[in-house]
């Protein structure tokens, strides 16, 4: 099955998970048309013990459709975003600290004076 097919399915699969009883029977009716245009039954597409000896990978249901590399840059591109603004607000709080600092030392000079 290709990965638009699986794709698919597993999106018709998650309408099986509907409050209304007439989406669930038209999930499960698309489920099953798409299976079978395949040539399979849900056994044959279910049994994995063929295919022994392959490298299995384990994907949970919100992770098909995702891709992993643009995400990962996405998050980076966030990340950099969020390093910034955090620069530019600990440069305002320095020059904030440093002015009360100026303030204060002026005001001893002239309590002094």
């Amino acid at each position: 099955m290709n990965r638009a097919t699986l794709i698919k399915l597993t999106r018709v699969l998650g309408m099986m998970g509907s409050e209304h009883a007439g989406e669930r029977a038209s999930a499960a009716l698309a489920a099953h048309r798409l299976v079978a245009a395949l040539g399979l039954t849900w056994w044959e597409l279910l049994d994995h013990r063929e295919t022994a000896g392959g490298k299995v990978e384990v994907r949970r249901v919100h992770e098909y459709g995702v891709d992993q590399h643009a995400a990962a840059e996405a998050r980076m591109r966030q990340l950099r975003m969020t390093c910034a603004s955090l620069t530019q607000e600990n440069k305002a709080l320095k020059r904030r600290i440093a002015n009360m600092v100026e303030q204060a030392r002026k005001a001893s000079l002239d309590n002094d004076t």
